[in-house]
């Protein structure tokens, strides 16, 4: 009878050794967010080096296929993760050197709710959790669509109407007007020397042609005083002889 009862001491000792825990709550994660899974140890134990298993428990999983993360001797994944895991899972070394398991999977898909179980061997605890993923909505889609462009929803209106939309057109107009104006001036900048060319090539042009103009007007004028004073000198040069006749007339000599 005493070896019995002893093997039966060995056996409930290290049932009651043995901790399992179960989260109270499920864990809830948006798709295509992250889902973060965490226990506290009693003491503050660096598990840096311990050994840690994370497994699937629902769904047709064997043990060689169940696991989705795993640890030991400060190497990560010795045991190769599912493939629908892997590159999603990782332990936040920081709170894992304070005794504490901080789990994160992403980004979460829609197959990954379910119930999992995490094994810490030196510390003999197990510690269960369920993981359920909201799906995402074509609504919220919406919103995150409407956010980055500025546009502002009202969930109690109506889906009809959207009076804010006139400002994507408003916007458009005010960026082609600022285009028209950038385009003006730079044609105006190629412009205006051109047309200050053509101006002072016409002003030269009038300028020259008035000086022409004034110097046949002073070129008449000196000929038509020359001519002037030539008859005035041809009148005074003409003499009149008187003539000596008989009958008392007079002779021309």
């Amino acid at each position: 009878m005493k070896v019995p009862l002893i093997t039966l001491l060995i056996v409930l000792s290290s049932v009651i050794a043995a901790e399992k825990h179960e989260a109270a709550q499920p864990i809830e994660a948006q798709e295509g967010g992250k889902a973060t899974v965490q226990y506290r140890t009693n003491s503050p134990t660096n598990l840096e080096n311990d050994m840690l298993i994370c497994k699937r428990l629902d769904g047709n999983f064997s043990d060689l296929n169940s696991y989705i993360y795993s640890r030991r001797h400060g190497q990560e994944h010795p045991q190769p993760p599912m493939e629908q895991y892997r590159n999603r899972t990782r332990l936040v070394l920081e709170d894992l050197r304070k005794g504490i398991v901080t789990l994160e999977i992403f980004p979460v898909h829609s197959s990954d709710s379910g119930r999992y179980k995490c094994f810490i061997r030196k510390q003999n605890i197990t510690f269960n959790f369920t993981i359920v993923v909201i799906p995402k909505k074509k609504t919220d889609a919406f919103k995150m669509t409407t956010a980055s462009a500025g546009i502002k929803t009202n969930p109690d209106a109506e889906p009809t109407k959207h009076p804010n939309m006139m400002g994507i057109p408003i916007a458009v107009f005010a960026v082609l007007v600022l285009v028209l104006v950038l385009v003006v001036i730079f044609r105006w900048n190629v412009i205006k020397p051109w047309l200050s060319n053509i101006v002072r090539r016409r002003r030269d042009k009038e300028e020259s042609s008035e000086k022409e103009t004034l110097k046949t007007q002073e070129a008449e004028r000196d000929e038509q005083a020359l001519q002037w004073s030539s008859q005035k000198r041809g009148a005074g040069g003409r003499q009149r002889i008187p003539s000596v006749g008989t009958g008392g007339g007079s002779d021309d000599r």
